[in-house]
């Protein structure tokens, strides 16, 4: 059974009024994870991946601490909305209205729709730091 929601488990490495580092236990497979972006991930630190959550329940927690983190449904698919749906939609629109008003436009109105993705991109890594605060974590203790 596929689940709908991303979760990691690890040992908490450091605490903040508003966010948990935790090194995730083995490697984190995030490939294809919309929210992947978000988490803030590190893996310099050598084994596992360091992941920064922000959570207003971080001072509930210690370092060294075993917990399980898992991002909600909702925020997946928020995440899934905004880095996988809407730039296919914008591009797919911008490339058919060029079309449209220009006829003629040819591989131009491809490399517009990409300049239009380029934009996007750009805006979207500019609000990242809102989007990622718009993700819920649910944590549970180990």
């Amino acid at each position: 059974m596929k689940q709908d929601y991303v979760t990691h488990s690890g040992t908490i490495t450091h605490v903040t009024d508003g966010t948990i580092t935790l090194r995730a236990d083995g490697s984190c497979s995030c490939d294809g994870c919309a929210v992947a972006s978000l988490c803030n991930k590190d893996s310099s630190a050598g084994e596992g991946e360091n992941i920064t959550i922000d959570t207003p329940e971080a001072r509930k927690y210690t370092v060294g601490e075993r917990i399980e983190v898992s991002a909600t449904s909702a925020s997946t698919l928020r995440a899934t909305w905004w880095a996988l749906i809407l730039p296919t939609i914008l591009f797919i629109g911008v490339t058919l209205a060029v079309r449209l008003v220009w006829p003629d436009s040819g591989a131009i109105s491809l490399a517009i729709g990409f300049g239009a993705l380029v934009i996007y991109d750009f805006g979207l890594y500019l609000c990242r730091k809102r989007l990622a605060q718009k993700i819920t974590w649910r944590i549970r203790r180990l």
